[in-house]
């Protein structure tokens, strides 16, 4: 079962006083914000420039180590 709103609201605010104004308003019909004011308002989007990038690759694996001197000889059945 699907528990989603009707309807997406895509208003936001104006910063100057506060009303709710459409995304696509060229102008706050209240204050007469302009358009660059109330795209600055606007909420950014996931992903969008400055969001930081995926991480590099990882480096190559170290080469393996020498394997120990072999101990002293053991008497037979010891």
């Amino acid at each position: 079962m699907c528990f989603r709103p009707a309807a997406v609201s895509v208003d936001i605010t104006c910063p100057k006083c506060g009303t709710k104004v459409a995304m696509d308003a060229t102008e706050c019909p209240e204050c007469g914000a302009t358009a660059e004011e109330l795209a600055a308002a606007a909420p950014k989007m996931p992903g969008a420039p400055g969001a930081p990038g995926a991480p590099g690759a990882p480096g190559a694996p170290g080469a393996p180590k020498m394997p120990p001197p072999p101990g002293a000889p053991k008497p037979p059945g010891a």
